[in-house]
C-alpha cells in the first residue's frame, strides 16, 4: 500500500500534545491563539494537555488551580466555535518527587478535581486509584535527559514519538522500550512555540470528538503518525 492509500484510510488528523499559556507557563501561545493556528492548519482534532504539576499546584489553592486550568480549556473551547476543529481535554501530570510527566486522556472537565488532588502523591497511587477502562495514562517523552524509569505495570503506553524541537526524546530508544514491553503508542508536537505547530499528527480511520474518542483510537492500536507528509506505522 502506498502513502496517498494510507492517507486516504486515515484522513482525520489530531495533534495529542499541546500546551497553552498561562496555566503552562512553558507555553509562549494563549489558548485562542494556539487553537486558531490548529484549525487554519487543517489539524481536525487538538488535544490541549497542559502541565498539571508542582509548579502549578505550588502557587495556588486546588480550588484556583482546578479553576485556572478550565479557563485555559474552556478559553480554546471558544476559540473553536464556527471553525472546523474539535478541542479535546487533557492534562501532562506531573507527581511530586519525580522527574516525569504523564499524559492522561479518556477524561473530561469533571475530572479535574480528582486530578488536582493526586499531585502531592506519585504514579502507583494514581493509576491503581483513577485508571479505568475509559482513559489511559501514557508515561510523556520517557527517555529525554532526568527522566526516572518507566514504571511498569503502573503506564498503558508511552509516548515514543514526541517531536519537540528543543529536547532529545531519544525516538528509537523509546520505540524499542514499547515494542519490547507491548506498550502502546502515542505521538505529538508537544507544542509550545509559534511555528512548531503540527510536527507530529496521529491520523485515525475515524474523526475524533472528544478525549474518550482519544483514548479508544489509541487503544485500538489502529492509527498511524505523520510528520510533515511522512508516515509512520507503529505496528506491524
Amino acid at each position: 500500500m502506498n502513502i496517498p492509500d494510507l492517507k486516504e484510510l486515515y484522513p482525520y488528523k489530531t495533534e495529542l500534545h499541546a500546551h497553552t499559556n498561562p496555566i503552562s507557563p512553558c507555553g509562549k501561545l494563549n489558548a485562542d491563539i494556539v487553537t486558531e493556528i490548529y484549525a487554519a492548519s487543517g489539524v481536525h482534532s487538538l488535544v490541549i494537555a497542559n502541565h498539571l504539576g508542582p509548579k502549578q499546584y505550588n502557587i495556588r489553592s486546588e480550588a484556583e488551580l482546578c479553576r485556572d486550568f478550565l479557563a485555559d480549556y474552556e478559553t480554546a473551547v471558544k476559540a473553536a466555535e464556527g471553525k472546523d476543529i474539535d478541542v479535546i481535554f487533557a492534562a501532562e501530570i506531573h507527581f511530586l518527587g519525580t522527574n516525569n510527566d504523564y499524559l492522561v486522556f479518556g477524561i473530561c472537565p469533571d475530572d479535574i478535581e480528582r486530578l488536582v488532588s493526586y499531585v502531592p502523591t506519585n504514579i502507583k497511587k494514581f493509576y491503581t486509584e483513577f485508571k479505568n477502562d475509559k482513559n489511559l495514562i501514557i508515561h510523556a517523552h520517557p527517555f529525554r535527559d532526568k527522566m526516572d524509569d518507566v514504571p511498569l505495570g503502573y503506564v498503558d503506553g508511552v509516548e515514543v514519538f514526541n517531536l519537540h524541537v528543543a529536547h532529545n526524546s531519544r525516538i528509537a530508544t523509546a520505540a524499542h522500550f514499547a515494542r519490547e514491553n507491548d506498550l502502546l503508542v502515542t505521538g505529538g508536537s508537544d507544542f509550545h512555540d509559534p511555528g512548531k505547530q503540527s510536527l507530529c499528527l496521529m491520523r485515525t480511520r475515524e474523526r475524533l470528538r472528544d478525549s474518550y474518542d482519544v483514548a479508544r483510537a489509541i487503544k485500538s492500536r489502529d492509527v498511524i503518525f505523520d510528520s510533515f507528509g511522512n508516515l509512520i506505522i507503529p505496528y506491524q
